[in-house]
């Protein structure tokens, strides 16, 4: 039997199921709408509320263990209970999320008074001097999922009868607990040599929080060799840099096999202080211990270790693993030697690319000069490095191509470039590819139009890029069949044409301007602004009185993208075009013509058009560069639209007049839409001064998060003294997202 109910992130509850209604006595209706907390005062008291307030601000999950905390809600069994007066509850509490955001939190509430009736009886049971009572308890206890209390197991765990011993500790295992824990350390010590009982005891310590590392680090010195190596395993598991000293001298212990799991709880430590200890044991020459240290070193991460470990290349039982370990720990120097190894005939070369390819990420990601590393390794590599990647590409899987694709791609010759655009298609390297060949050049230009024939879609997309980022004019016919035969790649196309700009795409391009698809048209008239054909001028004056109003709304954007002298008349003509697009591709560019009629036409779109031709308007003047612009947005503000008060409000920061000051603060204080209210306040932050200062402080302190928001981060913009104290008073806030807030506007 479970209820569930929710609340919003202020704890005011949205949701109460009928399983609550009738075990509490609170109604559905009586409990929407109302704090958990008048509800339910006692929470607080209890340290219940706290566990709410964790899960909305860190996004964990809280759990409330009956044995510990009985109940949420105090209500009686649903069933009677020989054991309790009050049901006992196990409960979990999750944040609730909207958009990767949370919003509030979702609460289950389980009865589970009669199971831990069954469980008292049991336990009970547990205490009989027939061993095969206790045999069954345990049993029963053991295989319970979930237990709510481990104790009764903890009992038991040095009964007389071994049966009843390992399902103690193979039900301790499973459910664990503090108590149990220390229960277990001390069989340890005592039942270390029944090694089903050691097991299960280190089981349950690594999944503990228990401080366990004192006990542990003591058996690393028990006679017993399987305790000392299941200690050395279980120390690492403790993740507790306590433990270091007692492992590095584990070191020396004479069983390899203690030494071995020693190595590897050092690593999972990141223990630093054990390097020269790891080296030395990789240059003793003892391979059963070199593999783990080679991966301890690894963990631990230290670059100083890289030249020691480069003479070890030229060992064939290390060479993976250190070309492994010097892909992570590395540098330039390192180039040299791995791509040595990778010009000799059988090297490892799904290795070395990975090796290298870690090297150039990290020289990118820490330097942004990842180019350094591949300039040496092609100065390095010579036709057998080559041809060895070449011979690895068809044996290597998906997770190892993009290295190996990348690391090929900094080579020279046929074979390689042909191979790069074979892999085209693969959407795991397809980035590194394209960079490769667009690197190639023209030389590539033959394979890649070849490409454009491919059945695999993502291929042919992937060519099309490539030849426009190329710009080699041989392309250009190629594309344009592309562009008037794919109907899936025309907007790549017409994109690799636009790069390219060659002229004898013009009609092509001009031929799609009227297409169904707004996006499709986009691209192509980008493609024909960035040709600038000479014929274009004539053209529009035609296409702008075209009867389809795609073709008068694409020569529109590229007649105002040019200002043609001789389209002017026609472009302002279009503004009271009878197609609604035509009309807000018009209002959108007439700005940026140099005529006197252009403030007046935009004036009466913004005060008689539709919403989206005012909308457009309002844009439009954020282009204008006149006084009179302001009257008119400054009235847009209490337009009947929201978008088009968006838009006017965004237009005035554009201008930063501080006349306009008080309208924002009441557009930021009463208008229904938050996006309306949000670009109210960001415009205030950009016209900035002591006023806007004053405003954005008092919506800082906002319930909306929103709100609160573009606040903090708008008082971080404007720079002005007085937006000091209000950010300083939001990093003192209790709600964690305002203190975020806070530190990126000051940093």
């Amino acid at each position: 039997m479970i209820g569930i109910f929710t609340t919003d992130a202020n704890l005011i509850i949205g949701s109460w199921d009928d399983w609550l209604a009738q075990v509490t006595g609170i109604s559905a209706s009586a409990a929407r709408g109302k704090s958990l907390t008048a509800l339910f005062p006692e929470l607080e008291d209890r340290g219940l509320l706290a566990r709410f307030e964790r899960v909305l601000s860190e996004g964990v999950v809280e759990v409330l263990a009956p044995t510990f905390h009985h109940y949420l809600f105090a209500c009686a069994p649903t069933a009677p209970s020989k054991h309790f007066d009050k049901m006992h509850q196990r409960v979990t509490i999750a944040p609730l999320r909207e958009n990767g955001s949370i919003v509030g939190t979702i609460t289950t509430i389980e009865d589970v008074t009669s199971r831990l009736d069954r469980e008292r009886d049991l336990a009970a049971q547990l205490a009989s001097a027939d061993e095969a009572t206790r045999l069954k308890a345990a049993q029963a206890l053991a295989e319970q999922d979930p237990i709510d209390s481990a104790l009764p197991l903890v009992g038991v765990i040095g009964d007389q009868s071994w049966r009843v011993r390992r399902l103690a500790v193979d039900g301790l295992a499973r459910h664990g607990g503090q108590v149990a824990v220390k229960s277990l350390l001390r069989a340890l010590r005592d039942e270390h040599h029944n090694l089903s009982i050691l097991n299960s005891a280190l089981q349950v310590l690594a999944l503990s929080g228990v401080d366990a590392v004192e006990p542990l680090m003591e058996c690393l010195s028990e006679p017993d060799v399987d305790l000392r190596i299941y200690a050395a395993h279980a120390l690492g598991e403790q993740h507790d840099a306590r433990a270091i000293p007692a492992l590095l001298h584990a070191l020396e212990d004479p069983d390899a096999n203690v030494r071995y799991h020693t190595i590897e709880a050092l690593g999972t430590l990141r223990a630093a202080d054990a390097i020269d200890a790891l080296l030395a044991v990789i240059e003793s020459g003892d391979f059963y211990l070199a593999f783990p240290a080679l991966d301890a070193l690894t963990k631990i991460g230290d670059s100083r270790v890289a030249p020691r470990l480069v003479s070890l290349l030229e060992d064939e039982m290390l060479r993976v693993p250190t070309a492994e370990a010097l892909g992570q720990l590395g540098d330039e120097e390192t180039v040299a030697p791995l791509v040595a190894l990778l010009n000799k005939p059988g090297a490892p070369a799904r290795v070395i690319s990975q090796a290298l390819a870690a090297l150039y990420d990290r020289h990118e990601h820490l330097y942004k000069e990842g180019s350094y590393i591949a300039d040496l390794v092609r100065s390095f590599a010579g036709p057998i490095g080559a041809q060895n990647l070449l011979d690895t590409l068809n044996e290597t899987n998906e997770d190892g191509l993009r290295g190996l694709a990348l690391v090929l791609g900094w080579m020279e010759g046929e074979a390689v470039e042909r191979a790069l655009t074979s892999l085209l298609g693969k959407a795991t390297v397809r980035k590194e590819v394209v960079e490769a060949l667009v690197r190639y050049g023209e030389r590539v230009t033959k394979l890649l139009i070849e490409q454009l024939g491919s059945e695999d879609l993502d291929a042919r997309q992937a060519a099309v890029i490539a030849l426009g980022r190329i710009g080699d004019s041989r392309a250009v016919a190629p594309l344009v069949r592309v562009l008037t035969t794919d109907d899936e790649l025309v907007i790549a196309a017409a994109g690799a044409l636009a790069k390219i700009g060659d002229r004898r795409a013009f009609e092509a391009l001009i031929g799609l301007i009227a297409h169904p698809h707004a996006a499709v048209r986009q691209a192509v008239i980008a493609a024909i602004n960035s040709i600038g054909h000479p014929e274009m001028a004539a053209r529009a004056v035609t296409l702008l009185n075209d009867p389809d109003p795609h073709v008068r709304e694409s020569a529109v954007k590229i007649a105002g993208y040019f200002g043609y002298g001789e389209c002017i008349d026609l472009l302002l003509e279009r503004c009271s075009d009878e197609d609604e697009g035509v009309r807000r591709a018009a209002i959108e560019h007439i700005p940026y013509l140099e005529d006197d009629r252009v403030i007046s036409i935009l004036a009466d779109a913004l005060k008689h058009g539709t919403p989206r031709v005012r909308a457009s308007a309002a844009q439009a003047f954020a282009q204008v560069e006149a006084p009179r612009a302001l009257t008119y947005l400054v009235a847009a503000l209490a337009d009947c639209d929201q978008w088009v008060r968006y838009f006017a409000a965004r237009a005035i920061a554009r201008h930063g007049h501080t006349e306009s000051v008080t309208a924002l603060a009441q557009l930021a204080e009463t208008d229904p839409a938050d996006q309306v209210r949000i670009a109210a306040i960001e415009s205030l932050a950009r016209i900035g001064g002591a006023r806007a200062v004053a405003i954005l402080a008092r919506f800082s302190e906002s319930t909306n998060v929103d709100l609160s928001h573009a606040a903090l981060s708008g008082l971080g913009i404007i720079g002005h003294p007085d937006a000091l104290p209000p950010l300083l008073a939001a990093l003192r806030a209790p709600d964690p997202a305002r203190r975020v807030d806070a530190l990126r506007a000051l940093g």
